[in-house]
């Protein structure tokens, strides 16, 4: 099995995933103690990977003159996250909301400012705003990392962690270049890989699960894997995503169909929204029609971002020329982000932390929504700052207190083993094969925003059918075996999520069901935690603790 080359490499905490969650903790950390070795894997190009380059580029602004961060928590647990979310966590967000833009600034990204130096923010929701940032910040943080002595490795892809006992030991890996294995031993191990979207919606395709994945086979637990159904409306003909706002739907009737869902501002698209798309085309009442309030007003006017100005300029000259007019559909995105950690972003494996989009939700913060936009615009790149910074100073103290674990050398090579086993099959199936069945279970609005029973048992066959197919899965190169690996992340996290879809039985913040369409309180204010035992995924509740947070739900 070691045709291939084995290194083994070391080091007090192994960061896996080099987007700006990863870099954020490599920072935090080097601030905490310069002393300490710390090396990012990542499986494309650190500073290049990951969600914040890929074309979203803002950042969440509170502006705490005219709010105070208790009263956004209100309004968030009340119209947002509907009692499901981490009061406590939530409002240790919001409160270093600005220490988190300043430390940004410090490690080099460039945010917008006006002339009297105050950030450049647009208002968005009621209670917040947003400040763009320009598409070069994970190369700028990159470039700060690597300045404070942060070593990187690049192009290799963490396949599976190691454990020793109950506590984690490292991981292992394999270049997707020339097929080396790695063994990385560690004393803190933070996954920064973040979330589960299938491959559909292409600015959030990096978000493959595999970490996700990882952390489940270890054995970690996994919190609201039913929250990772987010769907985003877009231009039919380009797929050029539309930034929901104070944009109005119509149908083929001219009827103002906003209406129905909506009766205020609000902070970004709901899945009331894609409901409503679906029952005006279930009535054949389609195309659907989007009237902007604002068209023809640019971000860039407002924001100076001369890294990613060129990019969107294409992308906006390209949709007007490919779109006659404004007939929006959705696109399904998913957002997945269950791992379950603490607040320190520590899973249930000891020494394990999960950070940004790999456990948003996991986190428990944000309540009934999948991971950002969540409802909350520009929380997807704070959020995983925020992590980031959380994180360090126990992993930094863990890291400290320990000494390298040992590792186990019948896991390395079970890990060995199941990496290369596609690519040593001498017949069976694309990995594409089985990544389309899962785009048909999850990419259909009715099986995942808007569901019923019926429409989720017909999104589990199809899971099935994928689950089915991958254990013949064969790679043809080291790319393909990372394809594979993905697919089998994706057929984990739809089975997980369409099972947790099945259990909650009502309708939550983003969670819909057409055959639940009440929330409930009474049976419902639970967390759903899934957890490998042996060969069986079992699912659990977790009662949400709203005696102890200020904000109390009527039961």
């Amino acid at each position: 099995m070691d045709m291939y080359g084995h290194e083994n490499l070391r080091a007090d905490i192994l960061i896996i995933g080099g987007g700006v969650a990863g870099l954020t903790a490599a920072i935090s950390l080097k601030e905490i103690n310069p002393e300490l070795d710390v090396l990012i894997v990542e499986k494309q190009t650190a500073g290049y990977s990951g969600k914040a380059c890929r074309g979203g580029g803002v950042l969440q602004y509170f502006d705490f003159d005219k709010i105070t961060p208790e009263q956004f928590v209100e309004y968030h647990v009340h119209n947002i996250g509907c009692h499901l979310g981490d009061q406590e966590l939530l409002l240790k967000y919001v409160s270093m909301n600005n220490h988190m833009l300043d430390k940004l600034v410090e490690w080099g990204a460039k945010l917008p400012k006006r002339a009297d130096g105050s950030y450049a923010v647009i208002p968005t929701g009621p209670m917040t705003g947003i400040i763009g940032v320009d598409l070069d910040i994970t190369i700028r943080l990159r470039r700060t990392a690597e300045k404070m002595g942060v070593r990187f490795l690049d192009k290799v892809t963490v396949s599976d962690l190691l454990t020793a006992g109950d506590k984690i030991a490292g991981a292992t890996g394999y270049s997707i270049l020339d097929g080396t294995f790695y063994t990385f031993n560690a004393k803190s191990v933070i996954l920064a890989t973040g979330s589960q979207n299938y491959r559909i919606g292409p600015m959030w395709g990096s978000g493959r699960g595999d970490g996700i994945a990882a952390a489940y086979r270890a054995g970690a637990e996994m919190r609201n894997p039913e929250f990772g159904n987010f769907a985003q409306l877009v231009r039919v003909r380009s797929h050029r995503e539309v930034v929901y706002g104070e944009n109005y739907m119509y149908n083929q009737l001219d009827e103002h169909i906003t209406k129905n869902f909506r009766s205020g501002p609000e902070p970004d698209i709901s899945s009331t929204a894609i409901a409503e798309w679906f029952m005006q085309m279930s009535m054949a009442r389609g195309p659907i029609i989007l009237k902007p309030e604002n068209h023809g007003g640019s971000l860039e006017s407002m924001w100076d971002r001369p890294f990613g100005s060129p990019f969107w300029k294409l992308n906006e000259e390209w949709a007007d020329k490919v779109d006659e007019d404004w007939e929006v559909c959705p696109m399904f995105i998913g957002e997945q982000s269950p791992v379950k950690v603490d607040h320190s972003m520590q899973t249930t494996i000891p020494g394990l932390y999960a950070i940004g989009d790999a456990s948003y939700c996991g986190s428990a913060a944000p309540g009934a929504v999948p991971a950002p936009p969540g409802r909350n615009r520009g929380s997807g790149i704070l959020n995983a700052v925020f992590a980031g910074i959380v994180c360090a100073q126990s992993a930094a103290e863990n890291a400290n207190n320990n000494s390298l674990p040992p590792i186990d050398k019948t896991q390395v090579e079970d890990c060995m083993t199941r990496a290369y086993a596609p690519l040593l099959r001498e017949s069976g199936c694309d990995a594409k094969d089985v990544i389309r069945y899962i785009q048909k279970a999850v990419g259909p609005m009715e099986r995942s925003v808007y569901m019923s029973d019926h429409r989720i048992v017909t999104a589990l066959r199809y899971v099935e059918k994928a689950k089915e197919l991958a254990g013949s899965m064969k790679a043809s190169d080291f790319h393909d075996l990372l394809a594979c690996h993905e697919a089998n992340a994706m057929v984990l996290s739809a089975e997980m999520q369409f099972r947790a879809a099945a259990m909650r039985t009502e309708s939550r913040g983003w969670f819909l069901r057409e055959d639940y369409p009440e929330m409930d309180n009474k049976n419902w204010l639970k967390w759903i935690i899934v957890k490998k035992e042996g060969d069986t995924m079992k699912f659990s509740t977790e009662a949400v603790p709203y005696d102890k947070w200020p904000i109390k739900p009527n039961v």
